[in-house]
C-alpha cells in the first residue's frame, strides 16, 4: 500500500498538472462524475442551498442530518426533510441517532421509501445537544456501539450505499479514526468522510489534514476529506498532500456556491474562469431567496434564508450597512429593493 508520505512525495514529482488530480468517483454501487460534495449543514442544506450546490459543480450533496427517531415515529418535520426531488441527484441522506435498532428501522423506510443514492451516518456533530444524547461525535467514544449502528444501517439500506462521517475523536488524546474506518471497512460502509479536527476541536481549531492522509493509509474504501477548504487551491492541496478521494465544501460554500465550479476550473485547468462579480453575488442571492420562497414559503422561506443572504455580500463595499438590513427582509419584494437601492447608492459612490 502506498503511504501517505509516499503519495506526498508523487505529489511534489508530478507538480502541478492539474488533469492528474480531477476524478470520477465509485461509491458501492454509485458512480459519481467528480469528486466534489457539499457536506451536510445543519440549517442550510436544505432543497433550495442544494440545487444551488448542483447547479454549481457539486458532485453530490447531502441533506441536513436527520433524527431517527423522527423517522421512524413518522414526525413530519423529519419526514420532510429526507424528501428529494430527480434535480438534486445524486444526493445522501445523513441519519443520526445513537440506538442501532432504531438507526436500522431508519435505514429502511429511507432506503425504501425515498430511494436515496446513498445513506450517510453522521459520527461527527460536536453540538452539545445532539453528544449530550450520545449522537454525532460521542460514538467516537464507544466504537462497539459505533459497529452495531453501522451494521444495522448497512443491512436496512439494503442495495442503498452506507457511508459515514466522522472526527478524529473525540478529542485530541484519543485519535480513533483509523480504528473506526477499519470497522467500517469491514461491515460494509462503501465510504468515509473524514472532518479532520476532534469534538473538542469543535471549528475553531485548525483542521489537521494529516489524519485524512492516514485514514488513506489504514483502509481501502474511499476517504473523502472535509476541513478548512475555502479556496479551489485548498481543495487542490488537500488531495495532493493526503492522496483522498474526494473533497467535502461546507462553510465557503454557504457564502459561495460558485467554489464547486471554480474548484472544478482549478483542478482541470489550472485556474479559476469564473469570477463572479457584486451583480452575480446579489443574482445568486436573489435566486436562493426566490427558491426558498417556492420551497419552504414565501415569508418562512425568507425569514429562513436571510442569514445567508448577509453572507454573499461579505466583501461588498458598504456590506456592514447592507447586512443588518437583509437580516430584516420578510419577501423577495423587499430583498429586490435592497439590492436595487444599495447598486444604485454604488453606482453614485464610484
Amino acid at each position: 500500500m502506498v503511504t501517505w508520505l509516499q503519495r506526498r512525495a508523487i505529489a511534489v514529482l508530478v507538480g502541478t498538472r492539474a488533469p492528474y488530480y480531477i476524478i470520477g468517483m465509485r461509491i458501492g454501487n454509485l458512480n459519481l462524475e467528480g469528486n466534489l460534495f457539499l457536506a451536510p449543514l445543519a440549517g442550510v442544506s436544505n432543497r433550495p442551498f442544494r440545487l444551488l450546490a448542483r447547479r454549481y459543480g457539486a458532485d453530490l450533496v447531502f441533506s441536513e442530518m436527520v433524527s431517527a427517531e423522527g423517522i421512524i415515529r413518522a414526525q413530519a418535520c423529519s419526514l420532510d426533510m429526507i424528501k428529494f426531488s430527480p434535480d438534486e441527484q445524486p444526493i445522501g441522506i445523513q441519519l443520526f441517532g445513537a440506538d442501532p435498532s432504531s438507526l436500522h428501522e431508519a435505514a429502511a423506510i429511507t432506503s425504501e421509501q425515498m430511494k436515496p443514492d446513498l445513506i450517510d451516518i453522521n459520527f461527527g456533530c460536536p453540538v452539545k445537544k445532539i453528544v449530550n444524547r450520545n449522537g454525532g461525535a460521542a460514538l467516537l467514544k464507544d466504537l462497539s456501539l459505533s459497529q452495531k449502528i453501522m451494521e444495522g444501517v448497512v443491512l436496512g439500506a439494503k442495495a442503498v450505499p452506507v457511508t459515514i462521517k466522522i472526527r478524529s475523536g473525540w478529542d485530541e488524546s484519543s485519535p480513533v479514526y483509523r480504528e473506526i474506518g477499519q470497522i467500517a471497512e469491514e461491515t460494509g460502509i462503501s465510504a468515509i468522510s473524514i472532518h479532520a479536527r476532534s469534538r473538542a476541536g469543535k471549528y475553531e481549531s485548525a483542521a489537521n489534514w494529516e489524519t485524512i492522509g492516514h485514514l488513506k493509509d489504514a483502509v481501502s474504501i474511499p476517504v473523502i476529506g472535509n476541513g478548512d477548504i475555502r479556496s479551489p487551491e485548498d481543495a487542490k492541496n488537500m488531495i495532493k498532500q493526503t492522496g483522498c478521494d474526494g473533497v467535502m465544501i461546507g462553510r465557503a460554500a454557504m457564502s459561495n456556491p460558485y467554489i464547486f465550479r471554480q474548484t472544478k476550473e482549478f483542478l482541470s485547468d489550472g485556474e479559476v474562469k469564473t469570477k463572479p462579480s457584486i451583480e452575480n453575488y446579489i443574482a445568486l442571492a436573489l435566486e436562493h431567496a426566490t427558491l426558498n420562497a417556492e420551497n419552504i414559503g414565501p415569508v418562512r422561506g425568507i425569514i429562513k434564508v436571510r442569514r445567508q443572504l448577509g453572507q454573499y455580500v461579505r466583501g461588498f463595499p458598504g456590506a456592514s450597512k447592507l447586512r443588518p438590513l437583509l437580516h430584516l427582509v420578510k419577501t423577495v419584494e423587499e430583498i429586490e429593493q435592497l439590492f436595487d437601492n444599495y447598486l444604485k447608492e454604488q453606482a453614485v459612490v464610484e
